[in-house]
């Protein structure tokens, strides 16, 4: 999708990439932890005035590739406040995908998922020709 390609996400050959990649375009750091954090939440972006932080839940994401899956999505709220940073100011916990923002935003990290796989190892590839075909 344009985002990714807009912000050279596009090009990187991981999350952890991505997430450097986002950091230096945030201009400040971006952390990346695990917790608790409640029923129905498996994953929250904390924006701070000088920092970012993605919490993924070590209750609800149940395999590698779903906690990778989770951190996309998150790190996709990022990419769209770059944008629009009034998506930053935009608060409440969704517990679905009835929102708009939360369908764009689980598409465009499918997407993510699919571009990481084009430019990493052949076994990544592997597992995202068959996870999101």
């Amino acid at each position: 999708m344009e985002i990714i390609r807009k912000y050279g996400l596009d090009q990187v050959g991981s999350l952890d990439e991505a997430c450097a990649r986002v950091q230096e375009l945030r201009g400040r750091p971006l952390s990346v932890v695990d917790g608790d954090l409640g029923p129905g939440l498996s994953g929250m972006w904390l924006g701070y005035g000088n920092r970012d932080r993605i919490v993924v839940s070590s209750v609800h994401a149940m395999t590698r590739l779903h906690r990778q899956h989770i951190l996309a999505h998150e790190l996709m709220h990022i990419v769209e406040a770059l944008d629009d940073p009034a998506q930053e100011r935009h608060e409440g916990r969704r517990e679905g995908y009835d929102d708009p923002t939360e369908q764009r935003v689980e598409l465009l990290a499918s997407h993510l998922m699919m571009a990481l796989a084009r430019v990493g190892g052949a076994g990544d590839r592997l597992i995202a020709l068959e996870t999101y075909r």
